[in-house]
């Protein structure tokens, strides 16, 4: 730990105003997506509460079965962060229109995967007005879950480039259009019928188009022609979308692991009962506060990583990376101050009325709080450390460990609630010893220098 945590010389290239640079505008971004999710939620639960009900499991669902697909195309950004980093531009356009290609084909993929979710829908034993709602829903959003590839590979240019306030813009531009769409198609104003849930899924559909045609737009841009020739380098390049999928798919796979481990978990959350369910819920909602800004700050990392291995300076990538866990750790510090001063004032923003239910919802949020600072921290190494890996190319390693821990993570959460009949507080020691396992394993991943050796480029 001497190593991680001795000082490292200032580096204008490493450094926190670097990182911040990068981080902020990726943080504003998640921060955004999270509120228009909420906002979509909050008119769907004016609508109907059976659109509120659906919404959550048809979304979360949808969502899980493009992850695979969003994280193999996503990673074309650590590929444009290297070559960016070698000032080999040629060859970083090629990468872009490699991801692109690929999230074409991978739309194709989807749709064809999504009587697969429907399929899934319809075994479930939820009411039959919410299953119909689920199932409008699901299906619209998965039909047109391409563009949501497509963008993230579209922004990729940008991003690996360091060029995240261009990505910030263009989605806050599309969430702004969502939230205005929602409300209009959801409750038939400006003449439009209503549409209910199936409202919001089309209002979700076409701010992606919006967003995309932002980026296209940008792309063809004269001064960003002239400097990558985007428009000649577009095309087919079979040894660049070889070596995409050979990094970007097990990325990809890394990624539907770690999203299908926390959806079955949270399943059999709901097992065990409601004052449970709604307490952990409760958990799962601080911890976006934690996580949003974690990922701005460890994608920097990544970009960083990626730029200077491009570079061929790979030490000033590591220094970057501890730098960025330094920020993680006192932003970390400064939440669980905040959650463990006022846990009153924080946790009882959820409960509303004070009622027998509502009491004992309190009571074992509470209890919780202690478990959700010991995975965030170990959540905080994982993403850090993983992060940086996955800059320099060592994605078939977080495949390998995503494969293990997530199979332990659901096979665990089986056995505790359906066999041996424990609680919430057995099932969150599970997934902190889950998240911690996971950081301390990626950390000595990252320690053993064996990452050095892997050259994306060839």
């Amino acid at each position: 730990m001497k190593k991680l945590f001795s000082k490292i010389k200032k580096s204008k290239e490493a450094s926190y105003r670097l990182i911040l640079t990068i981080a902020l505008p990726l943080i504003i971004t998640n921060s955004s997506q999270s509120l228009m999710q909420f906002t979509d939620r909050m008119f769907l639960s004016w609508f109907s509460p059976e659109a509120l009900a659906a919404c959550v499991p048809a979304g979360l669902l949808s969502f899980t079965m493009i992850s695979f697909f969003m994280g193999s195309c996503g990673y074309t950004a650590v590929f444009v962060a290297n070559y960016f980093g070698r000032k080999k531009y040629a060859r970083l356009s090629v990468a872009l229109w490699q991801g692109v290609l690929l999230g074409v084909i991978s739309w194709l993929l989807i749709i064809l995967l999504t009587p697969l979710g429907r399929f899934f829908i319809n075994s479930t034993n939820h009411a039959t007005d919410v299953k119909t709602l689920e199932l409008s829903y699901f299906t619209i959003l998965t039909l047109f879950g391409g563009l949501a590839v497509i963008n993230n590979a579209l922004a990729s240019f940008f991003t690996g480039r360091g060029k995240t306030l261009i990505t910030m813009l263009a989605n806050i531009g599309g969430n702004i259009i969502n939230v205005f769409l929602s409300y209009i198609m959801i409750f038939g104003k400006l003449g439009l019928p209503k549409m209910g849930i199936a409202g919001a899924a089309y209002s979700t559909v076409i701010s992606g188009f919006c967003v995309t045609l932002f980026f296209l737009y940008l792309l063809f841009r004269p001064e960003l022609n002239k400097k990558f020739r985007l428009g000649k380098l577009f095309g087919f390049n079979k040894p660049a979308i070889i070596r995409l999928l050979r990094f970007g798919v097990p990325n990809g796979f890394g990624m539907f692991m770690d999203v299908i481990s926390f959806t079955i978990f949270v399943l059999f959350v709901g097992n065990i009962d409601s004052i449970s369910l709604a307490a952990s819920n409760i958990i799962m909602t601080l911890q976006t506060l934690e996580f949003f800004p974690l990922m701005g700050l460890t994608i920097a990392g990544q970009i960083l990583m990626a730029q200077y291995r491009g570079a061929n300076k790979t030490d000033t990538g590591v220094k970057a990376l501890y730098n960025v866990f330094r920020l993680s750790l006192i932003y970390e510090a400064a939440l669980f101050f905040c959650f463990f001063t006022f846990p009153e004032t924080i946790l009882g923003a959820f409960i509303g009325v004070q009622t027998v239910q509502t009491q004992a919802i309190y009571a074992s949020a509470i209890i919780l709080l202690p478990f959700l600072f010991i995975f965030t921290l170990g959540d905080t190494v994982y993403l850090t450390f993983g992060d940086g890996l996955r800059g320099a190319g060592d994605t078939k390693f977080q495949m390998k460990l995503m494969i293990i821990c997530a199979s332990f993570l659901m096979l665990g959460s089986y056995l505790i609630v359906e066999v041996f009949g424990g609680g919430i507080i057995s099932l969150w020691t599970w997934m902190c010893i889950y998240g911690v396992g996971t950081g301390v394993w990626m950390m000595c991943r990252f320690w053993s220098g064996k990452w050095r050796k892997i050259d994306i480029t060839k």
